[in-house]
C-alpha cells in the first residue's frame, strides 16, 4: 500500500498550471461588477431600487471575480492530450471494499456491476479523469480514527481502460 494520496503522489504526465480562460473570466467579471458599483454610486436618485439592485449585482460580480481569480484560476491537466482533469469522491459500504479493490486491481470493468456508490459509507474512492476521457486515477480511503486514511495504492488507467473507469464510476456502479 502507498501512503501518499491521490494529489501527493500524482502521475508524470499530470500538472497543475494557470487556467488562462478562469483568468479571462475572473477579470471580466470584476470589470463588470466594478463598472456596474460605480454607475450605482453615481446614479442621482440613491434611494432608486434599480440602484441598490444595480449595486448588488456590481458587488456580487466583484466577489465572484476575486474569488475565482484568487481560488480558481489553477486547473489539472493531462499534458498528452492537454485536456483539463475533474476530480470527484465517491462512498462506499465497508463490506464492498474487497470486490471495489479487486475491480480496481485487475482494471476490468466490464464485468457484472455489484458495487454501488452511496451518499455516505466507511469506503471512499477519490479519482479524477481528464475531460477527453484517455486518463484516470484513482485511489481508495477507509474511514478511521476519525478520518479518511489511504487503504490501496494509486491505479492508473489509460485510454480505453480509462475511458470504462469512467463509465463506471458516472453510473456510480463497479
Amino acid at each position: 500500500m502507498d501512503s501518499n494520496s491521490l494529489f501527493t503522489n500524482l502521475h508524470e504526465h499530470v500538472s497543475r498550471r494557470t487556467d488562462v480562460r478562469s483568468i479571462i473570466l475572473s477579470v471580466i467579471l470584476i470589470l463588470i461588477g466594478g463598472i456596474a458599483f460605480y454607475f450605482s454610486i453615481i446614479e442621482e436618485n440613491e434611494s432608486s431600487s434599480l440602484s441598490m439592485l444595480v449595486m448588488t449585482i456590481g458587488a456580487a460580480c466583484l466577489l465572484l471575480g476575486v474569488f475565482r481569480l484568487f481560488w480558481k484560476s489553477h486547473s489539472w491537466f493531462y499534458t498528452p492530450t492537454d485536456s483539463r482533469i475533474s476530480v470527484k469522491s465517491e462512498f462506499y459500504e465497508a463490506a464492498d471494499f474487497r470486490s471495489l479493490k479487486s475491480v480496481l486491481e485487475s482494471s476490468d470493468f466490464s464485468g457484472e456491476k455489484t458495487v454501488k456508490s452511496g451518499n455516505t459509507g466507511g469506503i471512499r474512492m477519490d479519482y479524477m479523469y481528464s475531460h477527453d476521457r484517455k486518463f484516470a486515477a484513482v485511489q481508495l480511503y477507509q474511514f478511521s480514527s476519525y478520518i479518511y486514511q489511504p487503504v490501496t495504492e494509486v491505479y492508473y488507467y489509460k485510454d480505453m481502460a480509462a475511458d470504462e473507469f469512467i463509465c463506471c464510476a458516472e453510473k456510480k456502479m463497479f
